[in-house]
């Protein structure tokens, strides 16, 4: 790669970070809408501005988060490279300009694909910033996906520092050979002030009479984008079962997507046509989780599911799959249910013990503490900056 362009000499070189912000850029695929997107604006817009510059470019032309960040503390620049093919040399040039010319201490890159640019950007600039990859996924998606990793490992491998945003996806990913120089686990977490359950009784009352349900009923809810690996079958067919036991449980499915037709196909054929409702596509889906006993995250795989740390924060007990990090957010029996996925009898199970309302209560009071005390946005970030500030003391490489 050497022999493509001469770099130019780190200008910067030995300069100490005594009386200045450090600078770190971030750099996602997109500002499109996504939970590992928009767990990287959350970040940008709680960390401290005094003590960070704090700067982001995104990828490609999707700019529908832009609006969320908030430029009163993101105090740097924020612009798209308006990559238009894999490999945008156009666009990685001018990250290497911006990374020599508004001297970047570090290179934050959320997933994979940013790190090819970030890598890229860092070399072409002559300069040493520390570069972090957050990495958000647990699996490889497809074999172009497992392809594209013969590149990505020896780009991690030179890596600073690999965050995982759970231990168990570290022990998957280390079982797989994957490394950094260093790692480290910094769960995602969540806004406990915003996600609180302050909702007047009269507004829970009548969102549930909006989707025919009664203050009495028990209702479950799953608040995901219809697509196949959110499993919204498996609870539609639990709550089948459950009636069959005589728990006469309701199901606000809250959200839309491409599955829709087929959830509702489902619904008809279960003949839970008066017990099921769906809210379509929610700006806010406080208040629609807020309406809800207990939530479902049914899914085939999540990596750390920001949707059941939201539902935990508004005081409410989860019942999911034991896939990726839900150990680590979930004490069994105690915050919530774990269960195998696609095993619709234990879901049907843990469902019917979640009919006591007392047993409901004491989890979702659980629930919040936990969120609150280990997986809180405030926890995140300083986890985060006591990250960035122990890189700045580390030699460049």
């Amino acid at each position: 790669m050497s022999a493509l362009v001469e770099r130019p000499a780190d200008p910067h070189a030995g300069a100490a970070h005594a009386g200045r912000q450090l600078h770190v850029l971030f750099i996602l695929t997109s500002a499109g809408v996504g939970g590992a997107e928009m767990m990287t604006i959350s970040l940008l817009n709680r960390i401290d501005p005094r003590r960070f510059r704090l700067s982001l470019a995104y990828l490609k032309q999707e700019h529908d988060l832009v609006d969320k960040i908030d430029r009163t503390r993101v105090n740097g620049q924020v612009f798209c490279c308006d990559v238009d093919h894999r490999m945008d040399w156009r666009a990685a040039w001018r990250l290497g300009r911006f990374v020599r010319g508004e001297q970047v201490d570090i290179i934050l890159c959320t997933n994979l694909y940013p790190l090819l640019y970030g890598w890229t950007a860092r070399w072409l600039s002559g300069c040493k910033p520390k570069l972090v990859e957050v990495l958000h996924s647990i699996k490889l998606e497809s074999a172009r996906a497992g392809l594209q990793m013969l590149l990505y490992r020896p780009l991690l491998r030179m890596t600073r520092m690999l965050v995982y945003v759970c231990a168990n996806q570290r022990r998957l990913w280390q079982e797989r050979r994957l490394a950094a120089r260093e790692d480290i686990v910094i769960h995602n977490g969540v806004d406990v002030d915003h996600f609180s359950n302050r909702f007047h009784l009269d507004a829970i009352a009548a969102l549930r009479r909006t989707h025919g349900f009664l203050e009495s009923d028990y209702v479950v809810g799953l608040c995901a984008y219809m697509r196949p690996e959110k499993a919204h079958g498996d609870l539609l067919a639990a709550a089948a079962r459950a009636h069959a036991r005589g728990v006469a449980l309701k199901c606000l499915l809250i959200g839309d997507g491409p599955e829709r037709r087929e959830i509702e196909r489902r619904i008809e054929a279960l003949g839970l046509g008066r017990h099921v409702a769906i809210t379509g596509l929610m700006a806010d889906v406080r208040l629609a989780v807020a309406a809800c006993d207990v939530l479902v995250i049914a899914s085939r795989h999540e990596t750390f599911s920001i949707a059941a740390l939201e539902s935990m924060a508004m005081g409410k007990p989860i019942v999911m799959t034991d896939v990726g990090g839900a150990s680590e957010q979930v004490m069994q029996g105690v915050s919530g249910y774990l269960y195998q996925s696609g095993d619709i009898d234990a879901l049907a199970d843990r469902l019917v013990r979640l009919a006591d309302p007392t047993r409901r209560a004491a989890m979702g009071s659980h629930a919040r503490r936990s969120v609150a005390g280990r997986f809180s946005l405030d926890v995140m970030v300083d986890a985060y900056e006591r990250l960035f500030l122990r890189l700045a003391q580390r030699p460049h490489g």
